[in-house]
């Protein structure tokens, strides 16, 4: 099923401008700890804040702007470097 699960990556994950997107099809999911329907930490690169100069202050509160983000869709909030933009946030299952 592992296997499996890593040979259908193409139709399983979809990347979005600021979402992680698997199983779009809900035919295709799952139970609740198999495949890739669980626990996981993702961290997504490139996601860096509008072309504008920052200073610390605006770079807190963009960091504030996409852990709430984060909450609404439903993940937990780890990190956010806006620097390197980076994100990190943890789900439960997909």
């Amino acid at each position: 099923a592992e296997r499996r699960a890593f040979d259908d990556l193409p139709s399983i994950v979809t990347l979005e401008r600021g979402e992680v997107l698997l199983y779009a099809d809900q035919n295709m999911k799952p139970p609740e700890g198999e495949g890739l329907n669980r626990p996981a930490k993702i961290t997504l690169y490139q996601c860096t804040p509008p072309k504008v100069p920052m200073d610390a202050e605006a770079k807190a509160r963009y960091r504030e702007r996409i852990a709430r983000m984060t909450e609404v869709k439903g993940a937990t909030f780890v990190d956010y470097d806006c620097d390197n933009g980076v994100w990190q946030f943890r789900v439960s299952h997909f």
